[in-house]
């Protein structure tokens, strides 16, 4: 008896491939030879990193039927407590080792708290996540009111610019690339073994392959730059959307996450604590934002009033931007990833260009309208765009048909 369909493409995840090459050529053509250098994909990687951390959480929040408005300046708030616990001027100079468990705390706490207010005192996440924006940031300004440094000595400035080693990273390249195929080999494997119907020969190949393929590319290219390696920041990224990946789509808490977004009630019916996962992805993406407040931080050296502003967006972006349905129960890591990395393509190549900020902003706010307004569509049409969805079919079975 067949109980899955056939591996096939994802249509989605195909056509944004095709837009991110297409973008590259443009700017390749558009800049030169510098945009397809070693130290623009370094940059790329590296600058994305910390709304592509946030973007992850997001992912599940989105997923489960909720938004979180906060994480931008949950960011700011964790950066900022970690920087002055660090701080030997204007705070206590504490060890980075124990200032930056703290403030991962802080936004683990304040993650779930936000979680609680939604799972059970019912106020709508969009109410709650936007009074957080508020009262996070104004949190962030007094403790940041003097812009407090990180010691050139702390560790934590590792992370924000160190690199790993050219050899140490083709090693890890090679094991992770071997770790993908070896993977998708095995699905195929166990879809035989099932007797489950599998995808063409050439499509089980190009999976097997192409991301260990890439990975290595990615790691020849980094390694040309200057300085030469995997930016620290691309690997916590890297590990962040590896986890969230494995969690969403292998456990069983991952299946409970998309089965509330899909339907609420009929989660409820079948046993799943509908509460606890709503406290939960609330929880990942405070932690989450909380971390992406320390790789900023190790970034920038310190804190600052306006650490992760607009970040909150950008990640909203990149969710509905690779497929995540604001509507609830649909979404994947791997789409994030790539909507991120859409996003980031779209602002490096305009700083490249020189276009003004406003124009800028302009085009990232165009981008995201478009790819909601996509998935809106995509999900529940309008009834004019249903009629001409119709319209559109009869006459092209027309034109099929013949005179």
């Amino acid at each position: 008896m067949k109980t899955e369909a056939p591996a096939k493409p994802d249509l989605r995840v195909v056509a944004m491939v095709g837009i991110l090459l297409a973008m590259w050529a443009f700017f390749a053509v558009k800049v030169g030879p510098a945009y397809l250098s070693g130290d623009s994909t370094s940059n790329l990687s590296r600058d994305m990193a910390t709304w592509t951390i946030l973007a992850a959480g997001m992912t599940l929040v989105i997923i489960s039927r909720n938004i979180d408005l906060s994480v931008g300046s949950l960011l700011a708030l964790s950066a900022a407590t970690a920087a002055y616990l660090v701080n030997g001027q204007y705070g206590p100079g504490l060890s980075a080792t124990l200032a930056v468990p703290a403030a991962l705390a802080v936004g683990l706490v304040l993650g779930l708290w936000q979680g609680l207010l939604v799972a059970h005192v019912r106020v709508p996440s969009f109410i709650v996540t936007l009074a957080g924006l508020f009262i996070f940031r104004g949190i962030t300004q007094k403790i940041s009111a003097r812009d407090p440094r990180v010691p050139d000595g702390s560790w934590v400035n590792v992370l924000g610019f160190g690199h790993v080693p050219p050899a140490a990273g083709w090693i890890a390249g090679a094991a992770v690339a071997a770790a993908l195929a070896a993977w998708a080999a095995r699905d195929l494997l166990r879809r035989r073994r099932m007797h489950l119907p599998t995808a063409p020969p050439l499509w089980a190949a190009v999976r097997i392959a192409l991301p260990g393929a890439l990975v290595l590319a990615f790691v020849a290219q980094v390694n040309r730059a200057r300085p030469a390696g995997i930016p620290a920041q691309t690997v916590v990224m890297a590990a962040v959307l590896a986890a969230l990946h494995f969690v969403s789509r292998h456990t069983r808490f991952g299946r409970h996450v998309y089965a509330v977004g899909g339907n609420p009630e009929a989660a409820r019916l079948s046993g799943i604590n509908v509460e606890a996962v709503t406290i939960a992805v609330f929880g990942i993406a405070g932690f989450l934002a909380a971390l992406a407040g320390i790789v900023w931080m190790a970034q920038n050296q310190g804190s600052t009033k306006n650490a992760g502003q607009w970040y909150e967006l950008y990640a909203i972006a990149a969710c509905v931007i690779g497929g995540t349905s604001l509507l609830g129960g649909r979404g994947t890591i791997l789409g994030t990833f790539l909507g991120a990395l859409v996003m980031a393509t779209v602002i490096q190549g305009m700083d490249y260009t020189d276009l003004e900020n406003w124009v800028q902003l302009v085009v990232r706010g165009a981008a995201v309208a478009l790819a909601v307004g996509i998935d809106v569509a995509a999900q529940d049409p309008a009834p004019w765009m249903v009629r001409l969805r119709d319209a559109v079919r009869r006459r092209l079975r027309r034109l099929r048909r013949g005179p």
